[in-house]
């Protein structure tokens, strides 16, 4: 009987998780955040800020495209670098865990240009693969907070670039 009730109990908040979740389908959301990205060939850690515009196709599945503009520079042995902009696009996954907060899932392409000297070659940058995970914590209807983890790997030997943002999203 214990184990009936808890497995109803399971049930029932999957449920509503997903409920939740399908009121979103269909509605455009827009987040801006602040992102650090830490560059493996370079050693730079670079800020960026960036803004997000996406959708729902279903519960679970949705794309996002996304647009990012470097904040900082940092200087590695006499070396000045600078992410100059990054575009990319996404499809997202979502697992909803309670009706306040999903984890997500996320796989893309971007195209990145950083400002690096010459000398330096032009690692980090260019076409990458991205793939990374993350979690949504709905404060109310409108608005969330997320925070996700993107890794890039970086074509032709470039290297690969890992990165933290922190996001506010709203629901239009």
């Amino acid at each position: 009987m214990k184990t009936l009730l808890i497995a109803t109990a399971a049930i029932a908040t999957l449920a509503i998780g997903t409920a939740a979740s399908a009121q979103e389908v269909g509605k455009v959301y827009g987040s801006v955040g602040y992102s650090q990205t830490d560059n493996d060939k370079t050693g730079a850690n670079l800020g960026s800020l960036n803004a997000r515009v996406g959708t729902k196709i279903t519960p679970h599945f949705g794309v996002e495209g996304e647009a990012s503009f470097g904040t900082n520079d940092d200087k590695i042995a006499g070396n000045k670098y600078k992410l100059t902009n990054k575009a990319a696009v996404y499809g997202v996954g979502y697992l909803p865990v309670s009706p306040s907060f999903d984890l997500i899932g996320r796989v893309g392409v971007s195209d990145t240009d950083l400002k690096a000297p010459a000398s330096a070659g032009k690692f980090e940058q260019g076409t990458a693969l991205e793939y990374g995970v993350g979690g949504q914590y709905h404060i109310n209807p409108e608005y969330s907070v997320r925070a996700d983890y993107t890794r890039s790997d970086f074509q032709s030997d470039k290297g690969n670039a890992d990165t933290a943002t922190l996001s506010l999203v709203k629901q239009f």
